[in-house]
């Protein structure tokens, strides 16, 4: 089927699929797509498998942003960061102000390389509550950090979350919760697991609340050497690289795990441009609306969406011109033929 089909049968679509979009409370809108480092891996600085991103390089814009807060008064959270740096944003603090004036809470959960940091952005995550920050720091030295945050300071890094949590103690006795919530993310390389050992023992001297261990997913870049002292040490395991989507799916209907990729299409990732991608995995092309153009609703109500949902509950077949019939979730799904069973499944606590 082509492209074009799909959307000249969207009424056939709303008729044997899902009718319309849930209403969302939480949703990902990315800050930024631009990158001050160059990471070997990252899907957006080079080419995959000869396909060139589609999300485009950006800022998210102010005046978008408040448009969607001011349009959509049943959002309660939003999760700013993806596929760049969000602090590069120069409305960023202003972003965040609005979302807290307006009762939207906002994180920075799926990551940030945090090698800068304004004082004002600082001070915006403590006094405005964000939820959490997660910096991405894969090394207990500037030798060892920089040969995969390409470009990164170590210590201007450290420095910047020494910069939030002196806030977090200027107003920690105005608030109930001593937010931001700050993760030392650690990605296990072959060439950083020497530090493992000593990482813990920094990040505790730091002050961050929690170190996070997590697995190269590039397992072509840099495979880790000793996966039984990295099991020991961390608790993850490097070898399950390969059959980790359908691992985790499994941990996900179990109840095991929180999150699994495919339930983002309930909570949708929107592009800084006001595209809808779907989830954090899709960045090749997007599901057809533009959430700044026609409003969040209908984006989420393309023809689009609807299918792809179905599809990723076995309730459709896959069919050309929706981007999860590429995606390696899909394809991992259907291989084990595991499926979300409702949209229940996705909802976000």
């Amino acid at each position: 089927m082509a492209d074009n089909e799909i959307i000249l049968n969207e009424e056939m679509l709303k008729e044997k699929y899902s009718s319309q979009a849930e209403i969302p409370s939480y949703i990902r809108v990315d800050a930024s797509t631009f990158c001050q480092l160059r990471c070997p891996s990252c899907y957006m600085r080079k080419d995959t498998e000869g396909v060139k991103n589609g999300c485009g390089i950006g800022h998210l814009k102010f005046a978008d942003f408040k448009r969607l807060i001011d349009e959509n008064k049943h959002l309660k959270k939003i999760e700013l960061s993806n596929s760049g740096e969000p602090f590069l944003n120069p409305e960023l603090a202003d972003i965040i102000e609005y979302a807290y004036l307006h009762g939207v809470r906002t994180s920075f959960t799926n990551g940030v390389n945090l090698n800068y940091l304004s004082d004002r952005q600082a001070e915006t995550l403590v006094k405005c509550e964000v939820d959490t920050v997660t910096v991405s720091i894969d090394g207990a030295s500037q030798e060892t950090y920089g040969i995969y945050r390409v470009g990164g300071n170590y210590e201007k890094v450290l420095e910047n979350v020494r910069k939030i949590l002196k806030y977090k103690e200027k107003y920690k006795d105005t608030r109930e919760f001593n937010f931001p919530y700050i993760n030392w993310k650690f990605i296990v390389f072959g060439h950083n697991e020497h530090e493992i050992v000593k990482v813990k023992d920094d990040a505790e001297k730091l002050g961050v609340d929690d170190l996070i261990f997590d697995t190269n997913w590039d397992n072509v870049y840099s495979p880790v050497k000793n996966p039984e002292f990295v099991k020991k040490e961390t608790g993850i395991d490097a070898l399950d690289i390969n059959v980790s989507p359908v691992v985790q799916l499994k941990e996900y209907l179990d109840g095991k795990i929180e999150w699994y990729f495919c339930r983002d299409l309930w909570e949708p990732q929107i592009n800084w441009d006001g595209k809808v991608l779907g989830c954090c995995a899709n960045y090749k092309s997007d599901f057809g609306g533009n959430v700044f153009k026609e409003g969040l609703m209908q984006a989420l109500n393309h023809p689009k969406m609807i299918y792809a949902k179905n599809m990723v509950m076995n309730k459709a077949p896959a069919i050309d011109g929706i981007p999860c019939t590429t995606c390696w979730c899909y394809k991992a799904m259907k291989e084990a033929d595991i499926w979300l069973t409702s949209p229940k499944d996705a909802c976000h606590d």
